[in-house]
């Protein structure tokens, strides 16, 4: 993100959590591997700088998952409703023009308008065409048959897209894909050996295709929201998931 998601009172929390981290006996990095978090993510709750996530659902996420871990109570800081503020106070000031200033802008443009509309009178009445009876009459069956022919075309161009699309979803449920539909703004984080090779924020009708071999593992934020298979087999993304943060992680094991 461009901006600095940061005040004195993220900075105070976060503090708060690396404090209570170092009481526990853990490195940042022994949490990381205990979350499933990328530690980069773990430090920027700590220095209560939060312009590495994504959008606030997604930061939200994984203050609350190093919230319960700490066992500590702290408010998640309004860093993001503070920026959102403050950019909308800027559009207004760049915006605000004095009454003179708009008075100009009508004058200019009731002109223009006026201008333009005597032209395209005068285009249209010099390019008028008297046409022959029976020549409109003959333009008329040319468009008809023009009309059906656009016709045909466009209903054997559907059946190709319904072909396509058919060819394309068997092909996605084949050789160790994984699909995933969304319905919500939605996270994934996906790991081979406990590396993170992925880690991608989603929103409502967006797809998510990856040709995978087991074993590997997914961490989803927002469950409710994606629904997904794997070799067609359905993915059950509700039962394990953490009703609080809606996190859930979800292995495949050879």
């Amino acid at each position: 993100m461009n901006k600095e998601f940061k005040s004195a009172s993220s900075v105070k929390i976060g503090k708060k959590f690396k404090e209570r981290r170092i009481e526990l006996g853990h490195s940042i990095e022994e949490v990381s591997k205990i979350l499933f978090v990328n530690k980069s993510y773990l430090a920027s709750i700590e220095e209560g700088n939060y312009d590495i996530f994504p959008s606030e659902a997604f930061a939200k996420a994984y203050f609350n998952k190093y919230l319960n871990f700490l066992e500590i109570h702290c408010e998640f800081p309004s860093v993001f409703e503070l920026n959102v503020e403050k950019k909308h106070k800027r559009i207004f000031k760049e915006f605000s023009f004095d009454d003179s200033f708009k008075n100009n802008i009508k004058y200019y443009l009731s002109i223009f308008l006026v201008f333009s509309a005597i032209l395209l009178g005068v285009y249209f009445f010099s390019n008028e065409e008297v046409v022959p009876k029976n020549e409109i009459n003959n333009i008329e069956e040319i468009k008809k048959e023009e009309i059906k022919l656009d016709d045909i075309f466009k209903i054997e161009e559907d059946v190709n897209q319904i072909e396509d699309k058919s060819n394309l979803i068997t092909k996605d449920i084949q050789n160790n894909n994984l699909l995933l539909e969304f319905y919500g703004e939605c996270w994934l984080e996906l790991y081979v050996n406990d590396e993170l090779i992925e880690a991608k924020l989603f929103f409502d009708n967006e797809r998510y295709i990856r040709n995978i071999k087991m074993p590997f593992k997914i961490i989803i934020g927002n469950a409710d929201f994606v629904k997904g298979s794997y070799n067609n087999t359905e993915i059950d993304f509700i039962t394990n998931a953490n009703r609080l943060t809606g996190v859930n992680t979800i292995i495949f094991n050879e």
